[in-house]
């Protein structure tokens, strides 16, 4: 029996695809080729999808233990053999969840500034057709006054406060069995922090991985045609996913992203200053508690 002894648990939107993708190509990596089970998120719960594109998640989580350790199946000697599934950050059950089944495992957090994190999703949502709000600032507004409650997609404001997240955590785990670093470590200097991942999970350090290509990236097709198949297109890209392989997906994304050509809409001044002061005590907690200087995160707006 092969169970995972690392995952990556976030956060969303914060280049936890492109991370997914390039440890797989370390050949002492294993990493599940579902990503997102979403296995400690869907145990024990009866999952009801609610809200704009629930369907597309249909076929993209696991709740049955065995089905998730078949999903390791094809490892073949490797060290490190791990999955990703970003669900598991902000969902408060999940760090007892995995304690239960996997004790030792190790953990892998990558932290983005919660404002941009929370813009970067609804960028993606509304790209395919999962966001039907094209106001990002009505949209926050609506979450807040409740009117999305129970919603699969189209929720920004939890996934964003780390310090709680952490904390269920490092109430569960050992703080050596994490693994945090932020999205600008990889912005910045991603050699450095490849190598300090692949230290900490014990493989070898000197790997160079191909980074060029990017994933998941958010924006709106300018195609209009285009656009309006992929926004379209949810329920049977779901149902196609687990017949492609992840090389065909990615050119079949590619095609219909025009080559990377997204329209990248202003985030809103005032939406930004909003949520600045929404996220700050969380924010100043995460400071503390990773003793890291996220000052930059924490820059005011200027209305004038």
């Amino acid at each position: 029996m092969t169970v995972p002894n690392f995952i990556v648990i976030g956060a969303a939107k914060a280049g936890t695809t492109a991370l997914h993708y390039i440890l797989d190509q370390h050949p002492e990596i294993f990493m599940c080729p579902m990503k997102e089970p979403s296995f400690f998120w869907a145990y024990g719960q009866e999952v009801v999808l609610k809200g704009p594109g629930a369907e597309v998640l249909k076929h993209r989580y696991v709740n049955d233990w065995n089905q998730y350790l078949g999903l390791f199946s094809g490892t073949s000697g490797e060290k490190a053999i791990g999955e990703s599934s970003v669900r598991y950050l902000s969902y408060p059950p999940s760090p007892e969840m995995i304690h239960q089944f996997i004790p030792q495992v190790k953990l892998v957090a990558i932290l983005r500034n919660p404002v941009e994190r929370a813009f970067s999703s609804y960028m993606h949502y509304l790209r395919d057709g999962m966001e039907p709000c094209t106001d990002f600032g009505e949209a926050i507004q609506q979450e807040l006054r409740g009117e999305r409650q129970g919603w699969t997609f189209g929720l920004y404001l939890n996934q964003g406060m780390y310090h709680a997240a952490l904390q269920r955590y490092l109430q569960t785990f050992d703080r050596r069995q994490m693994y945090i670093a932020l999205y600008e470590d990889m912005q910045n200097n991603a050699e450095a922090l490849l190598h300090s991942l692949f230290a900490f999970l014990e493989v070898n350090e000197e790997f160079k991985p191909d980074m060029s290509q990017r994933h998941n990236v958010s924006g709106i097709i300018r195609n209009p045609f285009l656009r309006w198949i992929w926004t379209r297109s949810n329920g049977l890209r779901a149902a196609l996913r687990p017949l492609l392989t992840e090389r065909v997906r990615h050119a079949a994304f590619e095609w219909f992203m025009g080559g990377r050509d997204l329209e990248k809409p202003a985030f809103p001044d005032d939406v930004r200053s909003e949520l600045n002061a929404y996220y700050r005590q969380d924010i100043l907690r995460l400071q503390d508690l990773l003793q890291r200087d996220l000052s930059r995160w924490l820059e005011p707006i200027d209305l004038t």
